[in-house]
């Protein structure tokens, strides 16, 4: 009686791992010298428009990747419970505000078309293709996105837009600040592995153990990823 007791203990206890604790983690994203040719050449991203203005890329954020760069934190020891995130890309001036945004797989992305122009939304991802057709000035496009990884955005009446959904199987995320620092807190006890997302870096992954409710302090070296 004493043996099942104690082996029902320890299997009560692997179940629960990782499913308690309050950690956070933080720290720094070191970046090397940026310029806007870097995600231009980027595959992630359309040839870019000689048109465009320094002035609109600079909104767009595609010469200021903090913006778009996303931490995540994949548990290995337990299975994380969903937790639907949506998100919205605007249509404006012929670009995507943002041209990245995060989700949880199963959540909904909604589409604005705030611009004065018809827009066409689609995606050849595979396992993610639609095509929401033309779209006047004020229309809202909700999209479900299941597939987890990254989706890619385009339109079909200005090739010079992109964007990105990074469709993620964890709800523990977040876009680093615009001074390179990143805080996730409310992580459960566990192993995780880090990943860092940005389409203008090599993936960068790494293990992470959390653990009776501590700080941890992770900075992430980018300068040799570009």
């Amino acid at each position: 009686m004493i043996k099942w007791t104690f082996f029902l203990l320890i299997i009560t206890t692997n179940l629960c791992f990782g499913q308690s604790g309050n950690n956070t983690i933080q720290g720094e994203i070191l970046l090397p010298d940026f310029s806007p040719t870097l995600l231009q050449r980027g595959k992630s991203y359309r040839s870019p428009n000689p048109n465009r203005s320094a002035e609109k890329n600079r909104l767009d954020g595609l010469n200021v990747p903090s913006r778009n760069i996303y931490i995540s934190l994949h548990p290995k020891s337990f299975q994380a419970k969903f937790v639907q995130k949506d998100a919205r890309i605007t249509q404006r001036e012929k670009t995507f505000f943002p041209n990245i945004v995060a989700i949880t797989a199963e959540s909904t992305v909604y589409l604005l078309n705030e611009d004065e122009h018809y827009h066409n939304i689609y995606s050849l991802t595979p396992k993610a293709r639609f095509n929401i057709g033309r779209r006047p000035p004020g229309n809202v496009y909700a999209k479900k996105i299941s597939k987890v990884g990254v989706v890619k955005l385009g339109c079909d009446i200005h090739p010079e837009m992109g964007a990105v959904i990074l469709s993620l199987d964890t709800p523990y995320f977040t876009k680093i600040k615009a001074n390179g620092t990143y805080t996730i807190s409310g992580l459960p006890d566990g192993e995780y592995e880090l990943r860092v997302y940005h389409p203008a870096f090599r993936a960068h992954r790494e293990p992470v153990s959390l653990e009776r409710g501590r700080v941890v302090k992770k900075d992430i070296n980018l300068k040799n990823k570009a």
